[in-house]
């Protein structure tokens, strides 16, 4: 045991002492509210007054709607102006063409006679890329031609914006006390967040324990190292001290976001989002828990799986190319979240749940998403602490062999004679 420590200590210090797991430390937290605010802040330096040039030859009164619509205070923070011109579109056309392009215009529309008809509006400028002033747009013609036709169908007088205003929903999940939780959006946010967190240390500091093994392998430490340790401790050390800078790391970053949380409103306040926005960094106890289970056992079990693989291969070469497909496994359920999130029980989730290798990062998104029957998180426990024993056991009889051996990687059948004669 006492060999053992000392390269728990060994792997645990160089991994902290080095300068990637500072700036992973600092950089993560950074890259994760840059997630968050960048498209916030970005929006509001898009949002400026536009000034755009109206021709009306729509029927009375879509046009006067229309502007008066277009030109109205705008939660998005989008300011109009409007000029109208008179004239034919096609008459004017030139003359507006080149006020936008020396700037005297943002862009022009037209509001053609059969748009009632047609349903089209025409809008040209030099950047039709932003999307929220095409929302703005679509929505003012939107609602001055519905008026015009409820007037035609013989509602005049009636209150056509109240009328026709969309429905929005409120939603909310509800949790196993029978409180609200987080909306769909928020859901999907945690639940990603999560995955991403799970998938960037499983996979960086599992990598790291195949390049350690791979470097003493191919340097010859590992054979004066397994001369004075057996090969199993060898194993174990490795990855229970990667595995405890990885948890260190983890720490510190939630340590971070319980300081954001507890100053939600101030930070809110600043960036111009609603307090209730920072509503999905809250983690019940019981889920936290259950989050750092998934990502301990997640952890060791692909650890073990990359030292095995640290052990048979013997090259850096060989090692980028098998690392992929070991990886696999993580890809799926990162790639499946938008539909784990969506539908949390779902047969798909719920196997993807119980299967040990994806339900380290399975079954954290369906846990934030929905209430998930008990039985099912205790079976997918289970079989992941039977299948990091199965892999442990199987990584533990490769490494034996493996470690010391030189020359080409071993086929396929070559590792199952290690298996069997370990």
């Amino acid at each position: 045991m006492r060999e053992v420590m000392i390269i728990i200590r060994r792997e645990f210090m160089e991994r902290i002492r080095s300068r990637a797991f500072l700036i992973g430390t600092i950089l993560f937290p950074i890259f994760m509210i840059a997630i968050f605010a960048l498209p916030i802040l970005m929006q509001r330096s898009t949002t400026a007054e536009r000034h755009f040039a109206l021709i009306d030859e729509a029927p009375d009164p879509i046009g006067e709607r229309f502007e008066t619509s277009l030109v109205a205070t705008r939660p998005n923070g989008n300011v109009y102006t409007v000029e109208r011109v008179a004239g034919s579109y096609e008459s004017v056309r030139d003359q507006l063409v080149a006020r936008v392009h020396s700037e005297e215009l943002d862009g022009f529309l037209v509001l053609p006679p059969a748009i009632v008809d047609d349903n089209v509006l025409i809008y040209r400028a030099v950047s039709v890329g932003n999307e929220t002033v095409m929302s703005d747009i679509r929505a003012a013609a939107s609602e001055a031609v519905q008026a015009e036709r409820l007037r035609r169908a013989g509602l005049e007088g009636v209150d056509v914006v109240a009328l026709t205003r969309r429905v929005n929903v409120d939603d909310a999940s509800i949790t196993e006390t029978g409180e609200e939780g987080r909306g769909a959006i928020g859901t999907f946010i945690f639940a990603y967040v999560i995955a991403i967190l799970i998938y960037m240390i499983t996979a960086l500091y599992g990598q790291g324990v195949l390049r350690s093994v791979l470097e003493e392998k191919t340097n010859r430490i590992a054979e004066v190292l397994v001369s004075s340790v057996r090969a199993s401790n060898l194993m174990m050390g490795k990855i229970v001290g990667v595995g405890a800078a990885a948890i260190l790391q983890v720490a510190i970053w939630v340590i971070a976001i319980v300081i954001i949380a507890t100053r939600s409103d101030a930070i809110a306040r600043s960036i111009g989002v609603p307090p209730e926005a920072f509503a999905a960094l809250s983690i019940p106890i019981g889920q936290g828990l259950l989050f750092v289970a998934y990502f301990v056992l997640g952890f060791l079990l692909f650890a073990s799986l990359f030292a095995a693989v640290g052990a048979a291969i013997t090259s850096e070469q060989e090692a980028q190319s098998v690392a992929v497909p070991v990886m696999v496994p993580l890809f799926i359920p990162l790639i499946l979240s938008f539909q784990i999130t969506a539908e949390p029980t779902s047969t798909m989730a719920t196997f993807l749940g119980v299967f040990p290798l994806t339900s380290p990062m399975t079954m954290p998104m369906r846990i934030s998403a929905a209430p998930i029957p008990t039985i099912q998180i205790v079976a997918s426990l289970v079989f992941l602490v039977l299948g990091l024993w199965i892999m442990a056991w199987i990584g533990g009889k490769v490494f034996r062999i493996g470690i010391l051996s030189t020359g080409k990687r071993p086929s396929l059948r070559e590792v199952m004679v290690w298996l069997r004669e370990a």
